[in-house]
């Protein structure tokens, strides 16, 4: 038997994979796909660890002239900056296929769509 063509991985990338083909309606590239499930994995295992990572995502919406905007953030999700802040009710952003962080430049959480990540440094 080739096993040349199976990825083995954890559930919860099986769930992001199942989210974003499910959102593209099945027209995202495989090798795409595969990109973005490592580079969101890592930046959900880097935020749990509690550091600070710079990454960048396209915006939802678009400018003023119709093109999509990348933004470039900085962010982290646990520490003594953030933890006041949690709440802990109701259903989790990644629930929905996004990634909630808190915004070191603008001082507020933020969240991004799980297919809308572009890099991570």
């Amino acid at each position: 038997m080739n096993n040349a063509n199976i990825i083995t991985t954890n559930s919860r990338c099986l769930e992001v994979a199942a989210f974003m083909v499910a959102k593209s309606r099945a027209a995202i590239n495989p090798v795409i796909l595969g990109a973005k499930i490592a580079m969101i994995e890592n930046l959900r295992t880097r935020l749990a660890k509690g550091e600070i990572v710079e990454f960048d995502y396209v915006k939802k919406g678009a400018s003023s002239n119709g093109t999509k905007v990348i933004r470039h953030a900085i962010g982290c999700l646990y520490g003594s900056i953030v933890a006041p802040k949690i709440i802990g009710n109701g259903v989790p952003n990644s629930f929905y296929g996004n990634q909630t962080y808190w915004d070191l430049e603008r001082n507020a959480f933020h969240c991004f769509s799980y297919e809308s990540i572009v890099k991570v440094y």
